[in-house]
């Protein structure tokens, strides 16, 4: 804890890990190594056979590159103080933290010696958000589907769509089927069902077919069964005969239960009717005659589906789907062939394989013989590509040995849209991969300023921004106690907040900014309500827009509401979660947790209700055990004081007036907001380090590695120059090694794989 302690002022002191003077060659010799061979040589000894850590059998730096993982782990039990056992002697914390920081150092400046890194992604389920966006460019159906699936959980560098977390239980199969149905009938017009059954249809059967009717006798019952394709209301009309002379009844039963009671008159023939819903699936229909009731005589049974007019816009989503097979083909299993084909190379992102098609249309040939209508033929067909691994999961091909691979055409397609889109490759992307252009340099800087311009490249800037400043939660998980703050809070504030940071970066990505406004910048977007709870005048209307603000209370992730309500507790803000936010989010350093048996702090006990936050903290540390990290973070944290817990401008807090002030350990001091941006902005190469890190991550959909700081350093240069413009940014990802290559194993080589 104390070393984690001494590492995060180290690191801050010094304004960024990596800006160390450089050592002179042989520091690993001279200044390294011996003090290892001090305290570790005793458990390896580099000498010793049974040492099965080969930390000391590195004599020269360069050597350290042949064991980096065990020196990445030497680094933080230095660091952790795990490493010596605490029973043996122990290296001070000046030569701790030295060699911690030089390993970490030589290994990040090094990682492009140790060779080409692609690293591998796992196959990955869709998570909701893409499930969704691939179903509406599939069929362009706006439903939310997913609603109905388990919450995805965050990998990795923090996303939902890390391959690590996106297993498929059990249930999860379950919805899939569910809303594999639910989706084809929302984009198929299946005609009416509309059929009459006539005596011979009726169970138990006849014994002889020259009747024209089918009496039923008192305790008796006959019954059809029926397939329904579409949940809907039915019309249920009998066609009957009451032969004797007296009131008589027939009951009608859906699957075993009493639908309805009908009341017949006597020497009649009468047609009866009642309307029941029927859902999907298999229904019997029964018609008995209560024992003391007089016998009856059926003619017919006719049951009609009672539908709306079909609207333009399904009958448009219709028509989309079938109109691959061509006007002139009549419906018939060589057109379902081609709807079929078509449909599912989009779904699967590829195109099929024969044996796949195959598979497909055997489906398609099992519902013709039940005599099923032509769209419930392909229906089904269609049902099980919308269920198969290969739509529900993003998988890369098995290479055919292995090494670095370069990803197919069809893979970088599916890698760049689910990038900018959360989607399925469109049409222009698929006709690439088919021609085979696709990995042409030139037409891959096309495609990323074509796909970043197309309005779905929002889905970048919502699924990124959101998960990674944290404003995801805002309303959700973070929100006020229910009736607390209403005056101030509400459902549709809570949403602002969260477009507020959509609508930042979206501006940043579109228009090619700096980076470096995510940390000051002199506009922020705003509508009426969010500029009335911030009190910026002039601005009318829902729309949000571009407003110009000066004062540096506004602009940049630091201003948005919604951090400060995920950095406060439901009653208060915090200055510790808020120095923590900063340090962790916008720039990747690690803060220790809390060591057990802290004491809470006790705000409305004695003297402590007068006194602001920042005084209650103070007395907070003079315990040494709180000291350490307090003395870190809060003083960054209270820099932003002056915004309450919903974001709010402030100068006074529990009656007397905020101070803001606040001091990085490496000396620097502010006062507010606009002061600590100034002094975050000195520290840009950190920014721009961890922030490519995030969106290297969430562009692979994968943990990072260590081998990945080779292209975070490569990202990071092209950044420096290029005035960190995000588009160099997004340009520099998609054309990296881990982009569009990935690394493979013996195990997964095509030939090795059982088919």
């Amino acid at each position: 804890m104390r070393l984690a302690i001494c590492f995060l002022m180290l690191f801050l002191i010094s304004g960024s890990a990596t800006a160390v003077t450089p050592e002179p060659a042989d520091y690993f010799e001279k200044s390294v190594r011996p003090i290892l061979m001090k305290y570790c040589a005793d458990c390896h000894d580099p000498d010793d056979s049974k040492n099965d850590v080969r930390l000391l059998q590195a004599r020269t730096a360069e050597e350290i590159s042949q064991f980096s993982k065990i020196w990445l782990s030497a680094s933080h039990q230095l660091r952790n103080r795990t490493m010596p056992p605490a029973d043996e002697d122990q290296p001070t914390e000046a030569e701790r933290l030295r060699i911690a920081n030089w390993i970490e150092t030589f290994l990040r400046e090094t990682a492009c010696d140790r060779g080409e890194h692609a690293g591998r992604v796992l196959p990955r389920r869709l998570n909701r958000t893409e499930y969704d966006n691939t179903i509406r460019d599939l069929f362009g159906l706006e439903l939310k589907f997913s609603e109905k699936f388990p919450n995805d959980g965050a990998g990795g560098e923090g996303f939902d769509n890390n391959g690590e977390t996106l297993f498929l239980p059990p249930i999860l199969m379950e919805r899939y089927l569910e809303a594999a149905q639910e989706i084809l009938d929302a984009a198929i017009i299946t005609p009416p069902l509309k059929k009459t059954y006539k005596v011979s249809d009726f169970l138990p059967p006849l014994s002889a077919d020259n009747t024209d009717s089918r009496e039923i006798k008192p305790g008796d019952e006959i019954s059809v069964i029926e397939g329904i394709y579409l949940t809907s209301d039915y019309s249920v009309k009998i066609e009957l005969l009451s032969p004797e002379k007296k009131n008589t009844q027939v009951i009608l039963k859906i699957d075993g239960i009493k639908a309805h009671r009908f009341q017949l008159k006597p020497l009649e023939s009468q047609t009866v009717a009642t309307d029941v819903r029927l859902m999907r699936g298999l229904h019997s229909m029964t018609l008995a005659v209560p024992e003391g009731e007089a016998a009856v005589k059926v003619r017919s049974l006719n049951l009609e589906e009672r539908r709306e007019p079909v609207s333009k816009e399904k009958k448009h989503l219709h028509q989309r789907i079938f109109e691959v097979a061509g006007k002139d083909l009549p419906p018939n299993r060589e057109s379902a062939q081609k709807i079929i084909r078509a449909l599912t190379k989009k779904a699967y992102r590829r195109p099929l394989t024969d044996h796949e098609l195959t598979q497909l249309l055997q489906l398609y040939d099992r519902a013709a013989e039940r005599n099923d209508p032509y769209e419930e033929r392909i229906k089904l067909a269609l049902k099980a590509a919308l269920v198969s691994p290969h739509f529900l999961f993003r998988t890369d091909a098995a290479p055919e040995q292995p090494g670095i691979q370069r990803i197919s055409d069809y893979e970088l397609a599916t890698r760049l849209s689910y990038f900018f889109w959360a989607s399925m490759p469109d049409a222009e992307l698929m006709q690439l991969a088919d021609e085979g252009k696709l990995h042409q340099n030139s037409i891959l800087e096309q495609q990323i300023k074509r796909m970043l311009a197309d309005p779905k490249a929002r889905a970048l800037s919502e699924l990124f921004t959101e998960q990674w400043l944290g404003t995801k939660d805002v309303g959700g998980r973070i929100a006020p106690v229910s009736g607390q703050f209403r005056d101030v809070y509400s459902t549709e504030l809570a949403l602002d907040f969260r477009e507020e940071a959509v609508q930042m970066m979206n501006y940043l990505f579109q228009e090619n900014r700096s980076l470096l406004e995510i940390i000051d910048a002199d506009y922020a977007f705003l509508n009426q309500r969010l500029a009335k709870h911030y009190d910026v005048d002039g601005v009318k209307g829902r729309e949000f827009r571009k407003v110009t603000v000066k004062d540096g209370r506004r602009g940049g992730v630091l201003g948005l509401g919604g951090v400060h309500m995920l950095t406060s507790y439901p009653k208060r803000t915090s200055p510790v979660l808020r120095g923590a936010w900063v340090l962790e989010t916008l720039l990747g350093t690690p803060v220790p947790s809390p060591p057990p048996g802290v004491p809470p702090l006790k705000e409305k006990s004695g003297d402590n209700k007068k006194r602001s936050i920042r005084q209650i903290l103070e007395a907070h540390r003079e315990h040494a055990t709180c000291a350490a990290c307090h003395d870190i973070i809060d003083p960054i944290g209270f820099g932003l004081e002056n915004y309450d817990l919903f974001g709010r401008w402030r100068e006074k807090e529990r009656g007397q007036p905020v101070d803001a002030t606040g001091e990085f350990p490496s000396g620097e001091t502010f006062a507010g907001p606009g002061e600590l941006k100034k002094v975050l902005l000195k520290r840009k190469d950190e920014l721009a380090r961890h922030f490519t890190g995030k969106m290297l991550g969430y562009a692979l959909g994968r943990s990072l590695e260590d081998a990945d700081d080779c292209t975070i350093e490569k990202i990071v240069k092209q950044l420096e120059q290029n005035d960190y413009r995000s588009q160099t940014l997004i340009r520099e990802i998609v054309f990296s090694k881990p982009f569009l290559y990935r690394d493979s194993t013996h195990s997964e080589v095509k030939s090795e794989r059982a088919e």
